[in-house]
């Protein structure tokens, strides 16, 4: 049930009825109807460390942190006997205790009440010792069950003040007795009967007023009193009367409250005088008030009443500001406004609004004018009246100090000034212009597509370069070379503000948040989280260190030294404080788009346009209260059952945990908009946002099974890092069938049964094939080694004798004709035939070593006794040692050579054979190119090495590769001399990719050159 009046408290809370009878405070009524559980208050204790406000009522106890009331009761707090609270109480040492109607007592441990003490059977609490709770534990516990004790004491009606944690003072019926924790009994003080109505303390001092409304010292050991004097702040005589007024102070508060006719005074003492401060006006006239509580530090009074609620009373700190006639014809919306002598404002509507009174003929400006004015340091107010003689809008200035006004009548587009070096410029929708002594001179025309733009900000933010914002970007213009230059440019979105701080260029946008400027750079600057920023009106800077900026939707204070961090860093930390209708705003929705976007007068207060009048800011006064403080967890709540946050993290959840809710407690006095609370489960990069609209709770679910750390972090207000942080660990039990050992045990039972399964099976089955398989594999392997041996005897012989009946015969017969003609015939012969001839002679020749070189090697590797070792060497060299061989060769073809294998490349394989192989691929290479270059590659790829030989030779068909890889053994085309290769390269490259288990691939085309490709295993 509590949770239900929770939630329906914090949606009645966003339409608390505001009672604005003083523009200085702000009243906030709580009732049953938004929030509170009961209209009965039975007693208030404000606890500052934490910034919650306990109260005591008649439906248990509650806590309110600002924003939310949380109660506790019998549904969530079974020690409670009864949710009728009798009384609360703060001891010496400021312990905050509250007992129920059957007695119960419970301590307020930070964040939750917690029994202390179960009352004893027939205990009346009106009695007996309770009256000691305002003292100290040890007091209260050393008389708990004192049986000699005399009746007569009541802790809801008699008043005590503790001296310290041993001894206190008590009024009852206008008496005065002493009692130490020696004593069974207090005792009277004769010498202090001054039939007292009231006792408290004002800091150390004690007080006590008589039923004439005297004020007393009095002192407990001397037991002696003296008059003194109430006088105001000003030095009168403060007039009391107890009778008609009340005066509350309670154990634990460190002044009273004095209470007459709506005002409240905090009573201090100064110079042996009490002095009456007053703090609030504004009180309900018209509620009986059990209970007060003031927070000197956030200016809060809490009220608490016998039968309307909560009152609660805090300082404005913004002042909305409007005019006296205000009517149904009068706009209230305003823009342009200027200081005038008296410190009033007169505002473009021709209004005049502040505090003084003001003879309207003094004005500089009669009647309306535009949504620009402009104050320039030769004491010109540059403006634009929307009423002329000539018939039309046109600018005029105003001389402050001559009190002479100028008309420009050329200046018909509404404008805006800056002053640069000594110069006056103008900036509209039309161009830029420069003030000469004969008028306004344009320097610079807006083109085309950007002409009609209104001008929204103009300003100098470096010597002799102006800054000018419009919907068509933000852009900087020289004034010395008159040329305009784009910064900034956002599609549909315009540039309404500008604002220079030191190096920075600050401007904002409507719509699309704002930016920092610095040594040509643009960066965006982080909104706050409501994302109300995105249509930022006006910066303007106090003296204080930070910058107040306007917007749509309320009121912003900043750091500067944070926003410039920001900026430097691109970082996303940073605290926006925001000011609403909570801090005296009538109008949330401030005005842009004008200048000056806001005026700073001479008081030090900043005014700015809104559309219902004007809202001022006195950064001196305008203490703002920070969402400081611990992060408290109320309560966890695992599939609907709540868990006490304190035992939640000493035992694993369940298994099959679906859902899991933390919900938190923290203090909130401030706007929720100030509330920048966030989360982030485990090492996650980013933090998330906590929605505090209503109750602030972070929900997981389904998450699998392991430990898990949850982080909360909540922004305390201005300041580098200033977060308060929380951390709760927790772990999901990880179910047994999923354990480690589980898998391991099931694959271990798998593979036993399947093994045994096997060699059961399998055992006869072996024992009755090892017989027959050997004998097949020894009639087999003899039966193939002699196939082998006849099958390569048969090629060999077949392709032996077709090489030398062709490729050796023929050479040799041409090389004898060839030879006997030069001896017979060289008188005969030219010098150029034989020259031809024995160069014939010489290429024959080769071709026959090359040819019985290829048939030697090949007769050697079909030897099958040779028995051949894998060696380690360097790919590199081997290439190089063939290169060296075929280099003379290849230079008479004018083929080059290029090796591109790594030289620490090395390889395990049979050096003889795979040095062989590179030869033949080489000499194929160079017997069918005539130019360009053979080049040599080599790749490794994890156990494998690719062998490549590129070359652009005639190249070869699909069908004369086919046929090669088919073992054909044909003649090859016409190499590049119009011969035809025998065959015999390819036919020795086969058998050694064969015998080394390489691959070998071929790619070529017709006139397009050869690539050849070696696959071998590197092992």
């Amino acid at each position: 049930m509590h949770r239900l009046l929770i939630f329906f408290g914090c949606f009645l809370l966003t339409n608390t009825v505001v009672a604005q009878l003083d523009n200085n405070f702000h009243v906030e009524q709580y009732t049953t109807e938004n929030g509170l559980p009961s209209n009965g208050v039975k007693g208030l204790q404000w606890d500052e460390a934490t910034g919650f406000l306990w109260i005591a009522t008649e439906a248990g106890i509650v806590r309110f942190n600002g924003v939310e009331f949380r109660a506790f009761t019998k549904e969530n707090t079974p020690t409670i006997g009864s949710e009728r609270m009798l009384f609360m109480t703060r001891n010496f040492k400021g312990a905050i205790c509250i007992s129920d109607l059957v007695g119960n007592i419970f301590k307020v441990a930070k964040s939750k009440p917690l029994l202390w003490k179960q009352a004893t059977a027939n205990t009346n609490p009106y009695y007996d010792n309770y009256y000691l709770l305002s003292v100290s534990d040890t007091f209260f516990n050393a008389h708990f069950e004192d049986k000699n004790k005399a009746v007569g004491f009541s802790a809801v009606t008699d008043k005590v003040l503790s001296i310290n944690d041993t001894a206190c003072l008590i009024l009852n019926r206008g008496l005065l007795s002493y009692q130490h924790i020696a004593f069974n009994n207090p005792f009277p003080l004769p010498s202090l009967q001054s039939n007292f109505s009231t006792l408290f303390k004002i800091e150390d001092q004690f007080c006590a007023v008589d039923k004439k409304n005297n004020f007393f010292y009095i002192n407990p050991i001397t037991q002696k009193q003296s008059p003194v004097n109430v006088i105001d702040e000003m030095g009168n005589i403060f007039k009391t009367d107890i009778s008609n007024a009340s005066l509350f102070w309670e154990q634990g508060m460190q002044n009273p409250i004095y209470i007459k006719n709506g005002k409240a005074w905090e009573l201090t003492q100064k110079d042996n005088n009490i002095i009456a401060k007053l703090i609030f006006t504004n009180i309900p006239a018209d509620a009986f008030i059990k209970s007060i509580q003031y927070s000197k530090k956030n200016k809060l009074l809490f009220i608490g009443t016998d039968s309307k609620g909560l009152i609660v009373l805090h300082q404005n700190s913004v002042e909305s500001k409007r005019r006296l006639d205000a009517n149904s014809k009068n706009r209230n919306s305003y823009y342009a406004q200027f200081e005038v002598d008296n410190g009033n404002i007169l505002t473009n509507e021709g209004d005049v609004i502040g505090n003084n009174k003001l003879n309207p003929e003094t004005l500089p400006i009669q009647g309306k004018f535009a949504f620009h004015i402009t104050y320039t340091t030769n004491s010109l107010l540059w403006y634009y009246p929307l009423r002329t003689k000539y018939g039309y809008p046109c600018m005029f200035n105003y001389n402050i100090a001559t009190k002479e006004t100028k008309e420009f009548p050329d200046i018909k587009t509404e404008s805006l000034l800056t002053v640069s070096g000594n110069n006056t410029w103008l900036a509209n929708s039309k161009g830029i212009f420069k003030l000469s002594d004969t008028g306004f001179q344009e320097v610079y025309k807006q083109a085309t597509e950007a002409a009609g733009n209104l001008v929204f900000s103009f300003t100098e933010i470096k010597p002799g370069i102006l800054a000018l914002a419009s919907c068509n970007g933000l852009f900087s213009f020289s004034t010395k070379n008159l040329k305009l230059d784009t910064i900034f440019s956002l599609k549909d979105y315009c540039v309404r503000t500008i604002w220079k701080y030191k190096d920075y260029v600050f401007f904002g946008t409507y719509g699309a948040g704002f930016y920092v400027y610095k040594n040509g750079i643009v960066h965006q600057m982080p909104l706050d989280k409501n994302n109300y920023l995105l249509y930022t009106h006006c910066f303007i800077n106090d003296e204080k260190g930070f910058c107040w900026i306007s917007t749509n939707r309320g009121l912003f204070k900043a750091s500067l030294v944070e926003r410039i961090k920001a900026a430097d860093n691109n970082s996303a930390s940073v605290y926006y404080h925001y000011f609403g209708k909570k801090d005296g705003m009538e109008m949330t929705e401030l005005n842009g788009g004008c200048s000056p976007c806001a005026l700073q007068l001479k008081n030090n207060t900043i005014s700015f346009p809104s559309m219902d009048g004007l809202l001022w800011v006195n950064p001196d006064k305008a203490t703002p209260i920070l969402p400081e403080g611990e992060i408290f967890i109320d309560e966890v709540v695992v599939d609907k059952t709540v868990i006490n946050p304190e035992i939640f993290s000493q035992n694993a959840l369940l298994t099959n945990t679906s859902n899991i809710i933390f919900r938190l407690a923290y203090s909130a006095w401030c706007n929720k908009e100030n509330i920048y609370l966030s989360y982030k489960l485990n090492e996650a990069e980013t933090w998330q946002t906590v929605d505090t609209k209503n109750e602030s709770e972070i929900s997981f679910s389904n998450l699998s099974p392991g430990k898990y750390t949850l982080q909360l972090r909540k922004m305390n207000g201005f300041g580098e890092n200033n977060f308060s942080y929380k951390t709760i660990d927790f772990t999901i039990a990880t179910p047994w069938y999923k354990q480690w050992w589980f898998y391991f045990a099931i694959a271990a039972s798998i593979f036993g049964l399947f093994m045994l399964f096997y060699k059961i099976r399998t055992r006869n089955l072996y024992k009755r094939q090892l017989k027959l398989e050997k004998q097949v594999a020894e009639k087999t392997e003899e039966l193939q080694q002699k196939n082998d041996v006849l099958e390569k005897s048969n090629n060999i012989n077949t392709r032996l004798i077709s090489i030398i009946s062709h490729d050796i015969i023929t050479p040799l017969k041409f090389l004898n004709v060839a030879g006997k003609n030069l001896i017979e015939k060289k008188d005969l012969m030219s010098e150029d035939l034989k020259d031809e001839t024995i160069k014939e002679i010489t290429t024959t020749s080769k071709e026959l070593q090359l040819l019985s070189t290829n048939i030697l090697n090949w007769i050697k590797y079909q030897n099958e006794n040779r028995r051949l070792v894998k060696e380690q060497f360097y790919l590199s060299e081997t290439v190089n040692q063939v290169f060296g061989i075929l280099n003379s060769m290849a230079h008479q073809k004018k083929l080059l050579l290029i090796n591109t294998v790594a030289d620490d490349l090395q390889v395990t394989e049979y050096h003889e054979a795979l040095r062989i192989l590179i030869y033949n691929l080489i000499t194929n290479a160079i017997n069918f190119s005539d130019k360009g270059s053979i080049i040599v590659e080599a790749n490794k790829q994890s156990q494998h090495i690719s062998i490549c030989v590129k070359d652009e030779g005639v190249g070869m068909t699909n069908e004369q590769i086919k046929n090669i890889m088919a073992d054909q053994f044909i003649i090859s085309s016409a190499n590049i001399d119009n011969k035809k290769g025998n065959g015999l390269g390819y036919l020795i490259i086969k058998d050694l990719v064969k015998m080394m288990g390489a691959k070998l691939t071929i790619t070529s085309a017709k006139g397009s050159g050869t690539t050849v490709v070696i696959d071998i295993i590197n092992a």
